[in-house]
């Protein structure tokens, strides 16, 4: 489910409290009750930080509502909060905290209810704090207040305990008044404070939900019904469908196979299972689950078409049998009468004609599904068959072309879908990720038996390993973007190890292994840079030449021999000890991604044990020049090394004196000559790590007489914080983080939206959980 959401009522800025004396309600927010509130796992807001469209007042009036906690400071006689306060509790019977400065005068009307006191000195108040999250975990659970409980003396408000009925029927009317998805939020909202709800309302909401793609919601609607409907199989069948459509393969898995034993013959459990595990590239599986279904249900026209698209993906060298059963399919759709009209029987032609190589037909049925109310989440469901057909060999380019037009149209509500056409890269968007993962620090310091470990995930009661932690992570990101993992690329900018020993590098490896594995991610689709920790320090002081070993040694076992001499083209070092080493500035990989080509670069090439700083150089610069032009690079480009381009803002430390130094030395310090290179060979982006905390630039150098077709246009320069550093090593209270960067077209054109970053973050506290820190759009 979505994070629980606490919205804060409270004056703004400095104000002057009854007794005279100024209080600052933006410090008591931002640096008391916010932060209390992220590190218990909930999403935060204030009036102020609404950034949607529409009246301040119905924006309000949206999160007293919905909101699951709100949060009032009533320490001065503010006229909007009260109001604020009443509509609340008029409202919702949801959760609500009253806080105030210790000594406020408080009205009668509120009084009576608890109110959780402060100490002027808040930011000293350890107290408030400690009772601050004592009552966010209390009352996340359903909670009277007065106007409530006085509305439904009244008969006002249904109240399930005395009357079922009547909460059934209201229950009943607000899914049906409810047609977008804050709308289903909210009933949601205002539902889960009751006990005891009814399963077919549960039902009937959570379809709502997954009707706008909201399916981790829909799977928490669902997961009240029980231990009420604990021997439902179609509350099990629908909630395995939602946990899978979100990314939860192994929770969609539990629920799938429960309904099947509670109803071994049901072929839409059956089918649901089928498209679970092919999800997770388990074809065999999955035709086994088809099969079952389809003898139970053979006029199915979705288990026909998932059991016809199975047999080509499971035996793509037998694909004569997949036609064969298209053949049929296409016949019988093509020849009701009683499927015209039928959007579903229009999405089943669609995927039939593209196997069979009528591109126009293919294209003509699926303007007739879009016209007939075909739903985005059922366009993305079949594009997202054509697509994996089109991964086995099945009409490549058209499969890519006609699965995306199709969600195109699916999520315009039907707008200019009577011309489709084959697509070019240009005029569509793009379906390509990035995970960016930086700093994960595997290994040790200190001596053996006293050693302190630099890395934080490891597998104990309370965490998992790195490797599951971001399985997890991107499987959801897939799903939520309709992304195959095919088109998606992990970068790891460095720092991948603390000491740089083959031991180490052991670790990361199995780190990588893994995580390619359960992600369906290829090895070919991994980027990897050096970092200044991935330098043995103690080879260099014996042998300077020597100190990226051990690093080379491990791309090379990671990616294998063949693909590692495509990789990096200017290496030709055959690792036997006594031959000569490779040149730190011919380090320099280079991978075609899509529509994206990767330089990664070394930005190590002066460290060793005494000189710890960044540096690329101009021999550098100069080879991957004579690279490019046979590289045959995508209209994108992006430059990966270690170290960071431009300074980050440094703390300002109370002990500082005004002649000591406040910039940020860490930078690469050839920093401007690489901007200027990286921006006059046409690069876009620039990811980076270093820096254990993540920050997003845009910067554009000035040339005379430059001739790139990207001539003034800025660099945008990504890093993406520390994705496995302990807390020892994080700096000023920091998390750990990673980026997902989406390319949302295939061409860099000014005023279009061009990339999208996404920052997420895992506190440094027992439980936490991922969570996003920030997202923005920029434009190219």
């Amino acid at each position: 489910m979505k994070r629980p959401l606490l919205f804060v009522i409270m004056p703004f800025g400095v104000r002057p409290l009854i007794d005279g004396t100024d209080h600052d309600f933006d410090a008591f927010y931002s640096q008391v009750l916010r932060p209390v509130a992220l590190n218990a796992d909930f999403d935060v807001l204030r009036v102020d930080e609404i950034d949607q469209v529409g009246t301040i007042t119905n924006q309000a009036f949206k999160q007293l509502y919905a909101a699951d906690i709100v949060v009032a400071d009533v320490s001065a006689p503010n006229s909007n909060v009260y109001y604020e306060l009443g509509v609340r509790q008029a409202l919702s019977s949801g959760a609500t905290i009253l806080v105030a400065e210790r000594g406020a005068d408080l009205p009668f009307d509120i009084a009576s209810q608890r109110v959780l006191l402060y100490d002027r000195d808040f930011l000293n108040d350890t107290a408030f704090r400690d009772r601050f999250r004592n009552a966010l975990a209390v009352n996340k659970a359903p909670m009277s207040n007065p106007v409530q409980d006085a509305l439904k003396d009244i008969g006002v408000a249904p109240d399930p305990q005395k009357d079922q009925a009547a909460f059934e029927r209201e229950f009943a009317s607000k899914i049906a008044r409810a047609t977008r998805d804050e709308q289903l939020v909210a009933v949601w909202h205002w539902a889960k404070q009751f006990q005891n709800l009814p399963v077919s309302g549960l039902l009937s909401l959570a379809n709502g939900l997954a009707r706008v793609e909201d399916y981790k919601t829909a799977a928490g609607v669902l997961g009240a019904a029980y231990p009420v409907a604990e021997e439902d199989y179609e509350v099990h069948r629908q909630r395995g469908f939602y946990l899978r459509k979100f990314g939860d393969y192994d929770g969609g898995l539990r629920e799938l196979n429960r309904a099947l034993e509670l109803n071994p013959h049901d072929p839409q459990t059956l089918g649901m299972l089928g498209g679970t595990v092919k999800r997770q590239h388990k074809y065999a599986e999955a035709l086994n689950y088809y099969e079952r279904a389809v003898r139970l249900a053979p006029s199915s026209l979705y288990l026909r078409v998932a059991h016809a698209g199975m047999v080509m993906l499971a035996y793509p060298d037998e694909s004569h049998r997949a036609r064969e059963l298209y053949e049929a399919l296409n016949t019988d759709v093509e020849n009701s009468e009683y499927l015209v009209g039928d959007y579903w029987a229009d999405l089943v032609a669609t995927e039939c004609n593209f196997v069979l190589g009528n591109f126009d037909r293919a294209y003509e049925r699926a303007a007739d599904a879009i016209k007939n109310g075909a739903h985005p989440a059922d366009a993305q469901s079949s594009a997202e068959q054509i697509r994996m057909l089109g991964e086995v060999g099945v009409h490549n380019e058209q499969a890519v072309a006609i699965a995306e037009w199709l969600v195109l149209a699916a999520r315009s509500d039907g707008k200019n879908v009577s011309a489709p056409r084959l697509a070019s890269a240009g005029d569509l968007s793009s379906q390509h990720l990035i995970f960016h993962i930086s700093d994960t620090h595997f290994g040790t310091l200190g001596e053996p038996g006293n050693a302190r470990q630099m890395h934080r995930y490891l597998d104990d009661e309370n965490s998992q390993r790195l490797s599951l932690e971001l399985r997890d992570e991107f499987r959801r990101v897939l799903t939520q973007e309709g992304c195959d993992p095919k088109d998606s690329t992990i970068v790891l900018s460095g720092d991948s190890v603390y000491s740089g020993t083959l031991e180490e590098f052991k670790l990361v490896a199995d780190f990588l292994a893994e995580l390619c594995d359960e992600t369906g991610i290829g090895r070919d689709q991994v980027v990897i840079v050096p970092g200044n920790h991935d330098i043995d320090w103690d080879v260099a002081k014996a042998d300077l030449k020597k100190r990226f070993d051990n690093y080379l040694s491990f791309v090379h076992q990671f990616y294998g021999e063949n693909l590692f001499r495509k990789i990096y083209p200017l290496i030709t070092w055959n690792f036997q000890v006594s031959s000569a080493r490779p040149e730190p500035s011919e380090i320099v990989s280079l991978q075609q991604r899509g529509p994206i080509t990767f330089v990664g670069l070394n930005s190590c090439v002066f460290e060793d044990h005494q000189h710890h700083y960044g540096y690329v150089g101009l021999k550098q610069l100069k080879r991957v020049a004579e690279l490019l032009p046979d590289a045959n690079s995508g209209e994108v480009m992006a430059a990966v090394m270690h170290h960071h381009l431009l300074p980050y803002p440094e703390p300002l430390m109370p002990a500082r004196k005004a002649q000591d130094v406040m910039l940020d030395m860490s930078t690469v310090r050839d920093a401007g000559i690489v901007e200027q290179r990286l921006s006059r060979l046409g690069f876009s982006l620039v990811l980076h790590g270093h820096k254990h905390k993540p920050q997003l630039r845009e910067t554009a150098v000035r040339q005379r007489a430059e001739g790139s077709a990207f001539a003034g246009r800025s660099l945008i320069v990504s890093g993406c914080g520390s994705t496995g550093v302990s807390e020892q090593e994080l700096e000023h209270n920091q998390s750990n983080h990673f980026a997902v960067i989406k390319l949302l077209r295939n061409r860099r054109e000014a005023g279009a939206d061009f990339v999208r970053v996404d920052w997420r973050e895992m506190a440094v506290q027992l439980g936490a959980e991922w969570a996003p820190a920030g997202r923005w759009v920029v434009k190219g």
